[in-house]
């Protein structure tokens, strides 16, 4: 246990967001996005194991390690770092995997997210959406807005989030902040969300939004003045619109059309790409903020593949932006280097023509 408390203070002080612990191999720490071997002797199936059993032990709620084959949750190192841990099975041995859990709670300007977005959820009612890819940092987001609407609220409001783990703790200051973990207080998303709804949330936060049941809960609860935050999996925004569409049959997809131009405030998409000095990842995001030319695109099925001119064209007026925009930006600033950006472009040649534009 010395051994584990003395390679997971080293990942810490190097700035790891993962820990990789396997037999057979030494441990592996994410550092600034790539994974990177420390100074530990090569661990046997004897090693995991125990590691395994000490961390369930000392987790909690957490089963014995005989009922374990795929087990995440919470995990505390006293002195060092809070952690999210998944226990695996592999090749007859344990792997264990861990997130770091940083103490400070995540900001809209250390994330760098939109100025946009923080004045969106304020608003009293309607649906935002926060997609990506997993690994693109969607839990920190979700976490920097509930920290948000908790010291910048008008009113006080009941904030209700319903989460696969809980990572990030929140103290109740000018909101009321209600943490529920699906598996350990709640039995799943939509268990959840309906307790919320039965619980007077003014505000639920969702970590994930799938099935059209849930779909249409989070639209019923936004016609009752509720504010429903939610995570997505899909790499963009015209995705995100297009995955919530697909949850329905297509018979129904023109009523659910207009209940989302309706409901819908925002949508934010975000990649994490590697900082131009090699210290870390920095994020890019495309944001969609619902205005009239926006909610007559989502409402009519063959025009969605506009919707990334208009975020471009009413960025001004509205607040939107492309990943171009954004990635065009991080470039200026010297955060991100031309050659990745170009690379990650949606269309490399109008990102250059307008990278050149903004550097007159």
């Amino acid at each position: 246990m010395e051994r584990l408390r003395q390679f997971l203070t080293e990942a810490i002080q190097r700035g790891a967001s993962d820990v990789h612990i396997r037999a057979g191999d030494v441990v592996y720490a994410r550092i600034h996005g790539q994974l990177v071997p420390l100074d530990t002797p090569v661990l046997g199936a004897l090693d995991t194991r125990e590691l395994a059993m000490h961390m369930l032990a000392t987790a909690p709620n957490a089963p014995t390690l005989d009922e374990v084959h795929d087990y995440t949750g919470p995990w505390s190192a006293p002195g060092i770092a809070r952690f999210r841990i998944s226990i695996l099975k592999q090749r007859s041995s344990y792997m264990v995997v861990m997130r770091v859990i940083p103490d400070l709670l995540p900001t809209f300007e250390t994330l760098g997210l939109p100025a946009a977005l923080g004045r969106i959820v304020l608003s009293d009612s309607g649906l935002v959406l926060i997609s990506g890819v997993p690994g693109s940092g969607r839990t920190s987001t979700l976490a920097a807005i509930v920290n948000h609407l908790n010291h910048h609220a008008p009113a006080r409001r009941h904030v209700v989030s319903v989460e696969p783990s809980i990572e990030f703790l929140h103290k109740s200051h000018k909101c009321s902040v209600t943490q529920r973990e699906v598996g350990v207080d709640t039995e799943s998303y939509m268990a959840g969300m309906r307790a919320a709804l039965d619980q007077d949330a003014d505000v639920v936060v969702l970590g994930e939004l799938n099935g059209s049941e849930m779909i249409e809960m989070a639209f019923r609860a936004v016609e009752q003045g509720r504010l429903v935050i939610a995570r997505t999996q899909a790499p963009d925004v015209t995705s995100a619109i297009k995955s919530v569409l697909n949850h329905f049959p297509a018979d129904t997809q023109d009523q659910v059309r207009l209940q989302l131009s309706e409901t819908l405030r925002c949508a934010l998409a975000q990649r994490l790409l590697p900082r131009a000095d090699g210290q870390g990842r920095v994020l890019a995001a495309e944001l969609l903020c619902m205005n009239p030319a926006v909610r007559e695109i989502i409402g009519d099925p063959g025009r969605l593949g506009e919707l990334r001119t208009v975020l471009a064209e009413e960025r001004a007026q509205f607040g939107t932006q492309t990943f171009d925009q954004h990635l065009a930006d991080l470039v200026i600033a010297g955060r991100v280097s031309f050659d990745v950006a170009v690379i990650l472009a949606t269309n490399s040649l109008d990102f250059e023509l307008q990278l050149r534009g903004l550097r007159r």
